[in-house]
């Protein structure tokens, strides 16, 4: 396979986690096709305690199909690279308000020249074909069926919730790195589990590199991401699960017993079925 720097500084790692199947199947992509503005996994592990939801996913974002000038007016080309862009819906029937603000950096010039071959363990990912797509398919946009839409409602409350406490994808970004962690890569522990009462051994399983990085370079891999001028005093400033108070951050406006009931259903409902089976539909 062909894979990207970018992709793998940003949160890829393979074994691919379930999730980044169930993109590849979803959109009928191969990894090339991505482009490198896609949100990880983290805010659905690090804060609302539970693995990647796809409803939600489905909920809050669109793909969109990049091509680039051909030299004639009004004509564009298909790109082999990046042509899958992951978008927030924003129109005006479709604005997720729920959701914490993406500011990503819109320049991303120069980003598949550093690329190299990747060995695809086990066929997890779509094999490499070079194919080029030069229509975007219709299940690109498609959203939540309406019979399902009211099963997200705790999730979207405790999403709004982490908006209105000041939670951001830079925030996100910097738990994330602080804590060593590839949000798109399989791991034995998901980022709420990695507390307290874990084993050395289990953790550093998880972790990318044995030494944590400076809160200097964690800041200066947000900037790198994210749009605005993120400081190294913020690292680690939005508390993550299972840290203190991380809990309660998302249930604050909500009677205690009655959102733990609710999240817990959620939490639990058939959760082999919220994702995408890399081989079909479940």
């Amino acid at each position: 396979m062909v894979s990207f720097a970018k992709f793998h500084r940003h949160g890829l790692g393979s074994p691919p986690s379930r999730f980044m199947r169930a993109l590849c199947h979803h959109y009928g992509v191969e990894l090339q096709h991505f482009s490198p503005n896609a949100i990880t996994a983290a805010v659905c592990e690090g804060y609302l305690g539970m693995m990647p939801h796809w409803d939600l996913w489905l909920h809050l974002y669109r793909g969109e199909l990049f091509n680039t000038p051909s030299g004639t007016t009004g004509v564009r080309k298909p790109v082999r690279a990046g042509c899958l862009n992951l978008v927030l819906k924003t129109g005006k029937a479709e604005v997720p308000r729920e959701y914490i603000p993406v500011g990503l950096m819109s320049n991303h010039a120069g980003w598949d020249s550093q690329w190299f071959y990747l060995r695809n363990d086990d066929d997890l990912f779509p094999d490499y074909t070079g194919r080029l797509i030069s229509e975007r398919p219709e299940h690109w946009n498609y959203g939540v069926v309406k019979t399902l839409q009211p099963r997200l409602r705790p999730i979207l409350d405790a999403l709004k919730k982490l908006r209105g406490e000041g939670l951001t994808a830079a925030l996100v970004l910097s738990a994330v790195h602080h804590r060593r962690v590839l949000p798109l890569m399989s791991r034995a522990l998901r980022m709420d589990e990695m507390g307290p009462g874990v084993s050395s051994r289990d953790l550093e399983a998880c972790r990318m590199s044995n030494e944590a990085p400076t809160d200097d370079e964690v800041a200066a891999r947000v900037r790198a991401a994210v749009a605005g001028d993120f400081q190294p005093e913020e690292v680690d400033s939005f508390p993550m699960r299972p840290d203190v108070a991380s809990i309660d951050l998302v249930s604050l406006s909500l009677p205690l017993l009655d959102f733990s009931v609710r999240f817990w259903a959620y939490s639990h409902f058939r959760r082999d079925q919220w994702m995408l089976d890399p081989r079909g539909l479940r």
